[in-house]
């Protein structure tokens, strides 16, 4: 795995970790769903709700998180959260651009 896709996964891992408290502060803004609400705007990437349709119908569950982020060679990436039905925990890594599952760790 890249090295700034493991820096971005382990992140997302730090966040689940910090659990209901820190998200009961309410949503908090990144720079990373600026950029990637712009992007989408713009066409050059799919929209979130397309990921997640993809993501629910290959794995029933719940969305918990998504980061954006790139790979090493630049390519854009989603990093979506997902708790299966089963309570387990799984990280898609998502192109993008096209919205197809490139991998998936955890579960």
């Amino acid at each position: 795995m890249h090295r700034r896709v493991a820096l971005l996964l382990l992140s997302t891992g730090v966040l689940l970790a910090a659990g209901p408290s820190a998200q009961a502060q309410g949503p908090v803004r990144r720079p990373d769903q600026d950029r990637a609400l712009d992007a989408v705007r713009d066409g050059r990437l799919a929209p979130l709700s397309q990921v997640l349709d993809v993501i629910a119908a290959r794995t029933p569950g719940d969305h918990l998180d998504t980061r954006f982020g790139e790979t090493v060679d630049g390519r854009p990436v989603y990093l979506v959260t997902w708790r299966t039905q089963d309570n387990r925990v799984v990280v898609f890594i998502v192109d993008a651009r096209s919205g197809r599952i490139l991998d998936q760790r955890g579960g």
